[in-house]
């Protein structure tokens, strides 16, 4: 009788097997989506640094325009340079090996004639839960570089 006293009622055997096991799998459920969010950041951060030194490289194409008032000859950005320029940096640093579905987009340019303006977009794979997104997670990065002259 004081044996089956202490081990408690019938009911309750096996209870901690089931809570143990729920949380495991809450446990692996965290693990999986901080590892699928921490590889869509990384992605996100490679391709931004592709981004900065495309933009870079876009920004020392420029030829010299009109000197303004007192202010000497001023910088000019063409935007199809920009954009060559931005693929050929790309394809020179072998940016699609790290990069899949590394693509310069349309945006990709300039406004106002003195800022090159460099849209990227790539696709980043997650570990584990890639069978729920086969095509991956489309990035996008953009950065501006400005061409200036200083005396």
């Amino acid at each position: 009788m004081r044996h089956a006293a202490r081990r408690g009622s019938g009911d309750e055997l096996g209870q901690v097997g089931v809570l143990i096991i729920g949380y495991a799998l809450l446990t692996l459920l965290t693990v999986t989506v901080v590892m699928a969010a921490s590889s869509v950041y990384i992605g996100q951060k490679k391709l931004l640094s592709a981004a900065d030194g495309a933009a870079v490289a876009a920004a020392d194409t420029f030829s010299l325009g009109e000197p303004s008032a007192g202010a000497g000859p001023a910088t000019v950005l063409d935007p199809d340079a920009v954009r060559a320029a931005a693929r050929s940096y790309l394809t020179d640093t072998r940016a699609h090996e790290r990069l899949p579905g590394l693509a310069v987009e349309e945006e990709t340019g300039t406004a106002d004639g003195r800022t090159a303006h460099v849209v990227l977009t790539a696709r980043v794979h997650p570990p584990v839960v890639n069978f729920l997104v086969p095509e991956g997670i489309t990035v996008t990065a953009v950065s501006e570089a400005r061409a200036r002259l200083l005396q």
